[in-house]
């Protein structure tokens, strides 16, 4: 290949294809496309063999997008924050979360006691609730 040639177009496979098909779902439950358009742009995703022939049926569109090999993402992920009232998980607390049905089945098969199962409720309320008994902040008069 000289240095004057253009690259070989990039091959895509199922998942680009199938990406490229929920997009235009999207569009479609938009309203941004009509019924036939929608199944002619499909048709097209669903034969298209290269990344290019996918990036034409979304020119006129805006996002969703299909991701395609060789493109990166326009816009990086902007990070999740919790809405006004929600509480963040400890970070530390994924690791319990994830180990606590685990533990819990293992001590229900060595002792036969169902009760073991409680810890995964919890597990939840300590990570998520801040604590037992530590409520919300407020305190409560008591007359």
């Amino acid at each position: 290949m000289t240095s004057g040639e253009e690259s070989s177009p990039l091959r895509i496979g199922t998942a680009e294809r199938t990406a490229a098909m929920k997009a235009l779902d999207e569009h479609l439950s938009a309203g941004r496309l009509g019924v036939e358009e929608y199944g002619e742009r499909t048709a097209k995703a669903a034969n298209a063999v290269v990344a290019s022939e996918i990036a034409e049926l979304f020119t006129d569109l805006p996002e969703p997008h299909p991701q395609l090999p060789g493109k990166a993402p326009l816009t990086a992920p902007l990070p999740v924050a919790p809405a006004a009232g929600e509480v963040a998980p400890k970070k530390d607390g994924y690791l319990l979360l994830t180990i606590t049905p685990v533990v819990a089945l293992l001590l229900f098969f060595i002792t036969k006691q169902w009760y073991f199962f409680l810890l995964i409720p919890l597990m939840g309320a300590l990570v998520y609730g801040g604590g037992v008994g530590k409520g919300n902040g407020r305190r409560r008069d008591r007359r």
